[in-house]
């Protein structure tokens, strides 16, 4: 018998579609009799609609003159019958069957018939059919339009009137009655069935694979009095906790309730500090989600603790000083946003709050037009305080910073101390350890670093506690220094470029980096920007430092060389996923901490940015389909293409768009899409798109430069815009056709989709029935080349082509859509009249997008094409079994459902998501049921239609669990040998083990009462076989024992 610790367990159940079924076992999806006089499943979106009671017996739906009421549910029924009894008093009914964003079918009802019409999209209507019936008015009649795919029905008292079939039919959408002007209409016994929920069918396993490095790193802690414990934050992964001095961590987010981010799942923890006088006490704030939060466990639970605070989601706390011999009094340091951005970034201003109580109320004692981002107490007169101002990636509403500020009453009052320092954007604050009249600062700010203003940045010193600064490093842009506690004569300094040590209390200094990458930190690594460092209180070489690229990096010689201390947590914000099509245990992904690899299925990943690989910003990666080795990255500002031709380990530019220039915010481009042509490799097209700051609304929509292909594996590049002509060029993806290189598709920002089939020379717009101009993905069916899949923005979600883009049709079903009113298309909302509250203005980074839906990915399954994936970057990934007639979502497991790309084994077993916020996630089914992914048992060499693949009645998942072999009968954790010691009395127990495992002893003597005896548990592992002497079994018994694994 196997004992599986609930922490082990990744399992999850998830339903599968099964094809539609037919209208005999559709079942109720909705009923209304009004006997309850009530109208809460109905919204009058104009006129007149009331119940009223028609005689002593009956309450009824009363519509006069020009007036529509709808359901509030439905928006995404596809395949149902709606039916309802009405009577005419007067004048014409509508039925509007269907109506949703594509538009609607209309069915009129009036004395002389039935008239059927469809307007798509809205605005655009045409007569269908008409059936003459005569319809006596005063009198009820029962009236039922079903609709089955592209085939729709009307009957009338159950004799079939129409028929019809609409090739480009309005696949899903609600109902609404609408009476019109002169009408008089009563309806009753409303009844709509569809198809039945989707069943139960096999086991699935989403395992998050815990990489690649990634996210917004802030702070990163020491515990004062114990080395091994330790603490670094991550927006999103939240807080972070490490017990073995940073080997490995662990979240620790309970309590905090704060989430932000597209989908919602992410932790927005930014800053943290640790209470010097009593350890147990931390603090957290949170990035533009007005938070603050207080553990008093040591950072295991978390309480929030914002009473009093002013602002909404437009501030982030950036740092505590707590006062060091009383916990109650803590300052906050924050940043407010404004609707003002600068040269690149939001001019931002500040606030210092104070709390007296331990947080239970706080209230404002500065405010200023630049962020507040560290806090410090002086420890021998805590009426000293001081406080820097500003940051590498926020702009000053007054424009050129504040600096440093001073109090000497307490906090009360604040002045600024500036004297001899040039830069005022003061992104840290470090007092020596000893000596208070000594303090470092690091400055810079990456907008004003550039022409016109080319401000540079520093290190600046003060010995006589900020009367006057001196500096002493220049010609970079710094943004940490930290002191060593043990020898205070060594000094660190970072850069995004470097890091800088001085052994002499910064009087002189040695910059360590990786000149070769024009970088620091791991190989293959570009580090990002250094936000928070701390050097080890014992060890003045041992240093760790957090990055707002996303991870935590340690160095133990003095900054010379750097490893990934980053194991357990990621907050990557990933862009791209790709499998080599041959081993889909080799995975690429590319995101803002720049491109890696893993060759074990995602179980670890390295950094893969040498050499020519060195920019901070990145879009996609693209594999040979043939030749796997062969590998194509680009970034996201620069408009560079590269190469590389052994997998990763050596990069050759092969292309940069000469009109980019990226030091100028406005005029950052990427290639967004690469794409081969499958049937011919060395054919390759690219797509290029605005960066960011442009995409998510920071600078205004501007054109980039369209598509661009290659002839020669990527060598050499041209420009193919033909046809493109008036579009903004913005590509979001590229299909090729997989047997003719000449057929592809571009979908587009703004413009749609567009296709060529001559290879690029000329382009057409292929947009007939696409519900937005938003594509942001597209995929083709590998066994039908005419069917195709748009994944599409602006909550429209997915639609389909069966005719090579020349129409589309909506196919919702089942796809739970996020799309807030004010940001609803034309068509689905009034004009101008916005139904929810905009949202507070946030800092417009990829971080804080706006939580609609947008369809970043859709792939098809090569081994069964009816199966679909796509990905909402709002509610998670969707699962079609029918071709995309009906979808059911595949999120337990998937913690974060922001996903932005996935990639699928050519067996359909692997199914991998890349995140904004968690980095890459696995997913695989599991058809025997066995708790190992049918991927996993490919891996195992198991059977994966078989439970037990050596039939030794332990499951393959158990066994791997246990490290026992699932193919050799002769491996599994069971009993042995039970018999009697000769020596000290009692039974000696043993049973197989395997290395690196532990195990727990449990003995009964009545199974009734079960194993309640826990008489040994961590028991080390001695393979092949354990013997252990229960010395208390004396007597006849009887004794069960029970073999469990830690």
């Amino acid at each position: 018998m196997i004992d599986r610790p609930a922490c082990l367990t990744l399992l999850v159940l998830l339903p599968l579609l099964n094809l539609p079924a037919p209208a005999a076992e559709w079942i109720d999806y909705f009923s209304d009799d009004f006997q309850d006089n009530s109208l809460t499943s109905w919204t009058v979106q104009f006129g007149v609609w009331h119940t009223e009671a028609e005689d002593a017996a009956h309450i009824v739906l009363n519509g006069e003159g020009h007036s529509v009421i709808g359901l509030n549910s439905g928006q995404d029924w596809a395949q149902y019958s709606f039916d309802c009894r009405l009577k005419l008093l007067a004048g014409q009914l509508f039925i509007n069957y269907r109506a949703g964003s594509s538009g609607r079918y209309a069915l009129r009802i009036e004395e002389s018939g039935l008239y059927l019409g469809k307007e798509s999209p809205w605005g655009n209507f045409v007569d269908l059919t008409s059936q003459p019936v005569e319809l006596a008015l005063d009198a009820w009649y029962n009236v039922k339009v079903v609709g089955i795919s592209s085939n729709l029905r009307v009957y009338v008292d159950d004799v079939l009137k129409i028929d019809y079939n609409d090739p480009a039919f309005i696949s899903l959408g609600s109902v609404t009655l609408e009476s019109l002007d002169d009408s008089h209409v009563h309806v009753d016994d409303v009844v709509v069935m569809g198809e039945p929920p989707p069943t139960p069918g096999y086991t699935y396993v989403w395992r998050k694979l815990g990489g690649p490095i990634g996210g917004l790193g802030y702070d990163v802690r020491i515990h004062p009095t114990n080395r091994n414990i330790m603490f670094v934050t991550d927006n999103p992964s939240g807080v972070n906790k490490s017990l073995d001095g940073g080997a490995s961590w662990t979240k620790k987010n309970e309590g905090i309730t704060s989430r932000t981010g597209p989908s919602l799942d992410g932790i927005p923890v930014f800053s943290l500090t640790v209470d010097p006088g009593n350890p147990n006490i931390v603090w957290v704030g949170a990035q533009n989600a007005k938070g603050i939060f207080k553990s008093v466990d040591g950072g295991e639970t978390w309480a929030r603790k914002d009473g009093g605070i002013l602002e909404s989601d437009d501030i982030s706390f950036r740092n505590f000083g707590i006062h060091p011999t009383n916990s109650l009094l803590v300052f906050a340091g924050a940043e407010i946003a404004t609707a003002t951005n600068g040269i690149e970034f939001n001019k931002a201003q500040g606030v210092i709050y104070r709390t007296d109580d331990g947080g239970e109320l706080w209230h404002p004692v500065w405010r200023g037009d630049s962020l507040v981002r560290f806090i410090l107490f002086d420890p021998t007169n805590p009426a000293v305080l001081y406080a820097s101002t500003g940051i590498f990636d926020r702009e000053a509403a007054e424009d050129r910073g504040l600096g440093l500020l001073k109090s000497l009453d307490g906090g009360s009052n604040w002045f600024q101390i500036n004297q001899g320092i040039s830069n005022l954007f003061v992104g840290f604050l470090e007092m020596h350890p000893t000596n208070s009249q000594i303090l470092f600062a690091a400055a810079g700010n990456n907008a004003w670093a550039y022409p016109p203003n080319s401000l540079d940045g520093e290190i600046v010193r003060t010995t006589n506690g900020g009367v006057s600064w001196q500096r002493v490093l220049t010609n970079d842009l710094y943004t940490v220094v930290t002191v060593s506690r043990s020898h205070p004569n060594v000094v660190y300094a970072g850069s995004g470029t470097a890091f800088y040590r001085s052994a002499d209390g910064g009087d002189t200094w040695q910059k360590l980096w990786r000149e070769e990458d024009y970088c620091w930190g791991p190989p293959g690594i570009r580090a990002g920007v250094p936000i928070s460092a701390v050097v080890d209180p014992d060890d003045p070489n041992t240093l760790f430092v957090n990055n707002y690229g996303g991870g935590n990096f340690k160095s133990t010689n003095g900054a010379a060389n750097w490893t990934d201390a980053s194991r357990g947590y990621s907050g990557a914000h990933l862009h791209q996923i790709a499998l080599t099509p041959t081993n889909p245990s080799v995975v690429y992904t590319i995101g803002r901490s720049g491109p890696f690899k893993s060759v074990d299925h995602g179980v670890t990943w390295s950094g893969i940015g040498f050499g020519a690989a060195n920019y901070s910003e990145w879009n996609t990666v693209a594999l040979n389909p043939v030749n796997p080795q062969e590998v194509l990255v680009t970034d996201e500002h620069n408009g560079v293409i590269l190469k590389s031709v052994d997998g990763g380990l050596d990069w050759t530019e092969v292309y940069r768009q000469p009109d980019v220039d990226a030091s100028v915010p406005t005029n950052r481009h990427g290639f967004k899409a690469v794409c081969y042509a499958p049937s011919q490799p060395q054919i390759v097209y690219a797509g290029m798109r605005v960066s960011l700051n442009i995409f998510n609304g920071i600078f205004p929509p501007r054109n980039s430069y369209g598509v661009y292909k290659s002839t020669n594996g990527g060598e050499t590049w041209q420009a193919k815009n033909t046809g493109l002509d008036g579009a903004l060029l913005n590509i979001n993806c590229l299909v090729v056709n997989p047997t003719n290189a000449d057929i592809v598709y571009a979908g587009s920002w703004k413009d749609g989709v567009y296709k060529t089939v001559d290879g690029g020379d000329n382009w057409a717009p292929a947009n007939n029935g696409l519900g937005c101009l938003d594509v942001r993905s597209l995929a083709i069916d590998p066994q039908n080349q005419d069917t195709i899949y748009a994944g599409l923005g602006e909550g429209v979600g997915v639609y389909k082509s069966t005719d090579g883009a020349q129409s589309w049709a909506e196919i919702n079903q089942g796809f739970n859509r996020k799309c807030p009113s004010y940001l609803l298309p034309a068509g689905k909302a009034a004009l101008g009249i916005s139904l929810e509250p905009i949202p507070p203005l946030r800092p417009a980074t990829d971080y804080y997008s706006v939580p609609w839906s947008v369809v970043f990915s859709v792939v098809v399954d090569p081994s069964n094409p009816q199966n679909i994936y796509a990905a909402d970057h709002a509610v998670g990934i969707y699962l079609s079994t029918n071709g995309g007639l009906g979808w059911v979502p595949l999120n337990q497991g998937l913690s974060t459902r922001a996903v932005t790309s996935m990639a699928i084994s050519q067996d359909g077993k692997a199914l991998y998501a890349a995140t904004e916020g968690e980095g890459a996630f696995l997913y695989s089914p599991d058809r025997d049921n066995d708790r190992l992914t049918d991927y996993d048992e490919t891996f195992w060499g198991t059977d994966y239609l078989n439970p037990d693949s050596d039939n030794d009645r332990i499951d393959d998942g158990d066994e791997v669990l246990c490290g026992t072999s699932p193919t050799n009968a002769g491996s599994y954790l069971g009993m042995r040998s039970l018999s009697r010691s000769t020596g000290v009395g009692g039974l000696i127990v043993s049973w197989g083990s395997e290395s690196n495992r532990s195990y727990r002893l449990e003995r009964s003597t009545n199974l009734v009462a079960g194993f309640a005896e826990d008489l040994w548990d961590r028991i080390e592992a001695t393979p092949p076989l354990n013997i252990h002497t229960d010395a208390t079994a004396i007597g006849n018994g009887p004794f069960m024992y029970r073999i469990g694994l830690e």
